[in-house]
């Protein structure tokens, strides 16, 4: 017959014994857990490693940013040069595309006027900036024309305003307003008649 210690004892090492197999799962487990987690942190630590770095967010539209207007009159002096009439027509206002259809003009006649015929070779700006009127810049450009022939150059001044117009600088206008283009009398014509 046994005696209550030995039951005792006998229940003691049964549950050491479930509790080392317990403790081994346990501890299984766990390692797998790191393991995986090891595995997953290099993983990202490769996967962000090796995407580019997100591009800056571009600045905002601002006529004080030399770098934006210079942008913005090169991109269309050289579509202009490059004989793109449409493409530079895209960058024009509102107001300066309603200037064009009141005119009843295309932008080539609008902008280089009885030089249409010739052919701009280039573009060159003035140290003329005007930035009096508060959303606007303007600056004087001299455009060099010439023949197909090369024989005939002409020059001609154009001052270039540019203004912020949904979100991007466009293009508003190509003339001086104290000077019209031609066809338009002037204002002190206006008063005579």
């Amino acid at each position: 017959m046994r005696t209550l210690f030995e039951d005792t004892e006998l229940r003691a090492d049964l549950e050491d014994e479930n509790r080392g197999k317990a403790s081994k799962h346990l501890l299984l487990s766990l390692w797998f857990v790191a393991l995986v987690f090891l595995a997953g942190t290099w993983g990202v630590y490769r996967w962000a490693m090796s995407r580019p770095a997100p591009l800056p967010p571009p600045p905002p539209v601002s006529l004080d940013d030399l770098r934006q207007t210079g942008a913005a009159f090169s991109a269309f002096n050289t579509l202009i040069r490059e004989g793109k009439w449409t493409e530079a027509e895209a960058m024009l206002s509102t107001a300066a595309r309603q200037r064009l259809m009141d005119e009843k003009k295309t932008l080539s006649e609008s902008l280089l006027d009885k030089f249409k015929d010739l052919k701009l070779v280039e573009t060159a700006s003035t140290p003329s900036i005007d930035r009096s009127i508060p959303g606007q810049f303007r600056q004087d450009f001299v455009y060099v024309l010439t023949d197909e022939q090369a024989t005939r150059t002409e020059q001609k001044i154009i001052p270039l305003v540019l203004v912020i117009e949904n979100g991007k600088i466009v293009l508003n206008s190509w003339w001086d307003d104290k000077q019209p283009p031609e066809g338009e009398k002037k204002p002190e014509e206006q008063k005579k008649a």
